[in-house]
């Protein structure tokens, strides 16, 4: 039976979750998530996916949620901060930059949902009113050195999304691209309004969580096996959960759901990994925060392990 890994969207809290739950997934049920017949990612779980692709492990990840990789080793704790913040460099000088910036970026958000329309314009006009108030050059650095450039032999689909065009983009899935795998994670992961699209030939390419968080129905039409589903944005929803907690989490937990069932109704034996009341209430509504990264790896381990004893016995959830 093949097994396929879907790591689904969810900012830096996605990240450390991902780490926690493979690490579980290992341990638990001796599922390798770097040795799955299909990785397929979403915005950080693109990240996670490609390193997993590049020669990393679950333990890896593991490592650099708690600060303890190799490639972290050196580093005193105010630089590590330093490099989670250059995630949020600004990608402005002066009021100017930032009036041109607020003008590209309300263009592509509302090129996103549609109140905009895909107007040609000119590179003149791209280029003096970009979208992005936030720079990756730093992410985009850091993932240059540490992730293999062509793309892996082993199979590995990163999901974004075409602002031009409005639909889902999977990039490595047969898919006529000119990016490397740093650059297509870098496309997964540009949250509209935060950061910088990125241009792929005639494309203008964000983060594939504006489709889905997970984007789990691709898996459908594929021969059935296991399939294996770790959605940070989602929630337990056997668990009570506090009404904020749901309307922040609405989207993602029924788009999961309607997924699931598209999937499930295919033959797959499916397992959903998601976030439960404890979870939910240690990652905050803000899925880009820097300070928690250890603490959520450590919880997400502590809950996946428990939740794939009794799921992965019958490979099957709800």
């Amino acid at each position: 039976m093949t097994t396929t890994i879907v790591l689904g969207a969810g900012g830096t809290v996605g990240l450390a979750y991902h780490a926690g739950v493979l690490k579980a997934l290992r341990e638990t049920a001796g599922i390798e998530a770097a040795d799955a017949d299909l990785l397929i990612g979403t915005s950080a779980g693109s990240a996670a996916s490609a390193y997993l692709r590049s020669g990393y492990t679950s333990d890896d990840l593991w490592r650099m949620a708690l600060g303890t990789h190799e490639t972290l080793v050196g580093l005193t704790d105010g630089e590590i901060d330093e490099r989670r913040r250059a995630l949020f460099t600004r990608n402005w000088a002066s009021p100017t930059e930032l009036m041109r910036l607020g003008i590209g970026t309300s263009y592509a958000l509302l090129r996103m949902t549609g109140l905009a329309p895909a107007l040609p314009l000119p590179q003149s006009v791209k280029h003096r009113f970009p979208a992005g108030l936030f720079t990756m050059a730093s992410a985009e650095a850091e993932l240059g050195e540490q992730l293999a450039s062509e793309w892996p032999a082993k199979p590995v689909w990163l999901c974004a999304y075409d602002l031009m065009r409005r639909r889902r983009v999977v990039i490595g899935n047969g898919d006529p691209t000119t990016l490397s795998l740093p650059r297509a994670v870098l496309a997964s992961c540009a949250i509209p309004g935060m950061y910088r699209p990125v241009r792929d030939g005639r494309r203008v390419l964000v983060d594939g969580g504006v489709h889905s968080p997970t984007n789990l129905d691709l898996v459908a039409p594929r021969p059935a096996g296991l399939v294996i589903v770790v959605a940070p944005m989602a929630y337990e929803t056997g668990e009570t959960q506090r009404a904020a907690d749901q309307l922040t989490r609405r989207f993602a937990a029924r788009a999961l759901a309607r997924e699931a069932h598209v999937v499930k109704d295919a033959g797959h034996s499916l397992v959903i990994i998601r976030p439960g009341r404890r979870e939910v209430r240690a990652h905050g509504k803000n899925f880009m925060r820097l300070d928690t990264s250890e603490a959520i790896a450590r919880l997400a381990y502590e809950c996946a392990a428990r939740t794939l004893q009794g799921r992965l016995s019958s490979s099957s959830a709800a």
